[in-house]
Formats: C-alpha cells, structure tokens, sequence
C-alpha cells in the first residue's frame, strides 16, 4: 500500500490529534470520518427501524438509565 504526504494547518492537526484513538493512525481516523460523513457507518443501517413511539420509548428508558447512573455515581463521591 502506497502512502502520500499533506501538509495540514496546526488547527487541524490538533483536531485530528483529538480525534484519534490510541489504536489509529492518522489515515485510519482520516478514513473513519470521511466514511461517517458520507453515511457508510455501520450505525447507518439500523436508521428507520424504530417507529416515532418506539424511538420516543428508547429515549426515555435511556434518560432513566442515565438519571440511576447519575444517582450511583453521587452515592460513591
């Protein structure tokens, strides 16, 4: 596999640097983000499968879930 080099602007490169995972490279996390945007993320398949009440149903359960695991965490400070 070939590779090439860009110049980026230090704000970019910072932003990238933010954005990278322990375990990529800068072509890997370049390549994930590129692919999100054009909507190849593998979360993109599971869009549509809840109906309005299904998804309104999901949102409550998980605040709930974060409002007990807000509760957990203040009884352990």
């Amino acid at each position: 596999m070939g590779s090439k080099n860009i110049s980026l602007r230090e704000e970019v490169y910072r932003e990238l640097s933010e954005e990278k995972a322990d375990d990529e490279s800068f072509s890997d996390v370049i390549y994930r983000l590129l692919t999100t945007r054009r909507g190849e993320h593998p979360l993109y398949e599971v869009v549509g499968i809840l109906d309005d009440a299904e998804a309104e149903r999901v949102r409550e359960r998980t605040e709930e879930f974060r409002e007990g695991v807000d509760r957990d965490m203040d009884r352990h400070r």
